[in-house]
């Protein structure tokens, strides 16, 4: 009788305690659930906090930055100003009205913030291609038999997949150019992309004056000058000037060794601003500079500083009364490699 006695208090025993044990499995089990939860909750909020700052940081990055102030100064901004622009770079998704844009860039110019910016059109993309292409007034050609020249541009073209590293695409009205280029490119996102018009056509008579200011002021960061048909003598502004043959591009695996070590002489060093203007080369020489020393500032300016190298501007976007001087470029995504443009 005891013996059963015993059995059955150790049978309910076990029920009780495997109703306690299943209790708590189900007890941890909601903890768990809530916990998870919780956690996907805090993730999308955190996400949706990042989209609307990001959103708000676009909004106030003009309101907070006039860029005729910068026009009129082009003096260093102050270190509360660059710790903004700093943080609408990090959280830049696309690039902005054409306008603003140019705002953006000033600022990181202006702040001495590190980053490079390089510029493919119809010409760039033409060797991209393999067609044979060529440019008069800027003395550079490329035949198909250049293919040395062809695989270095093609990749440049895909800088813009590291932090601070741009690349600049024609506007909507050559947005077949655009596909073209970014074909051969690795960017995945329009975060580190542009307007290869940026500093030109509307924008053109605001970045002249900016421009002009700042390379009067710019004493903390030395100017380095990589260009090319440069017979204005009044360059005192640039620390060093580096000047670009004639026919670069046809003579690239030439000239591409002992130019490119020279560069990279300078490059090494830190607190320098690199102004290049060499028409397709610029993307191959911005591109090997940047990879050997991210701590500059590396900008292909193109035709836009004509009037500082040659005192006089070419170029059509120059007169006022142009078509091209009222040209502006519109803001677009990138998603899954095609272009999204925003009206």
């Amino acid at each position: 009788m005891n013996y059963i006695k015993i059995n059955l208090e150790k049978w309910i025993n076990e029920i009780i305690t495997n109703k306690c044990y299943k209790s708590n499995i189900i007890k941890y089990n909601r903890l768990f659930y809530i916990f998870i939860i919780f956690f996907i909750l805090f993730f999308y909020l955190s996400f949706l906090y990042k989209i609307i700052r990001n959103r708000n940081n676009k909004n106030n990055i003009f309101k907070n930055l006039n860029i005729k102030y910068l026009v009129k100064k082009g003096k260093t901004l102050d270190n509360k100003t660059c710790k903004f622009i700093r943080n609408i770079s990090k959280y830049r998704t696309n690039p902005f009205d054409f306008e603003n844009e140019l705002i953006f860039f000033i600022s990181l110019l202006s702040c001495k913030i590190p980053f490079s910016f390089i510029r493919f059109g119809d010409g760039e993309e033409y060797i991209m291609r393999g067609e044979k292409i060529g440019s008069k007034a800027d003395k550079w050609f490329w035949d198909p038999k250049n293919q040395n020249f062809r695989k270095n541009l093609i990749k440049s073209s895909s800088i813009c997949t590291k932090k601070n590293n741009f690349i600049s695409i024609p506007c909507k009205n050559w947005i077949e150019s655009s596909k073209s280029i970014l074909s051969f490119s690795k960017c995945t996102t329009a975060k580190y992309m542009s307007f290869a018009t940026l500093f030109i056509n509307k924008n053109y008579p605001f970045f002249q004056d900016f421009i002009l200011h700042f390379i009067k002021n710019s004493n903390r960061w030395k100017i380095i000058l990589v260009a090319n048909s440069v017979i204005n003598k009044n360059i005192s502004w640039a620390y060093k000037y580096f000047p670009v043959p004639d026919h670069i591009v046809e003579n690239w695996d030439k000239i591409k060794i002992s130019f490119l070590r020279k560069l990279s002489v300078e490059a090494k060093k830190n607190n320098l601003i690199f102004f290049v203007s060499a028409g397709p080369a610029a993307n191959i020489i911005i591109s090997t500079l940047t990879k050997l020393n991210n701590q500059n500032i590396y900008i292909d300016l193109g035709s836009s500083i004509e009037f500082l190298t040659k005192g006089y501007s070419t170029r059509p976007y120059s007169n006022s009364n142009s078509q091209y001087a009222h040209q502006s470029c519109e803001p677009f995504l990138l998603k899954n490699k095609k272009l999204i443009y925003q009206e």
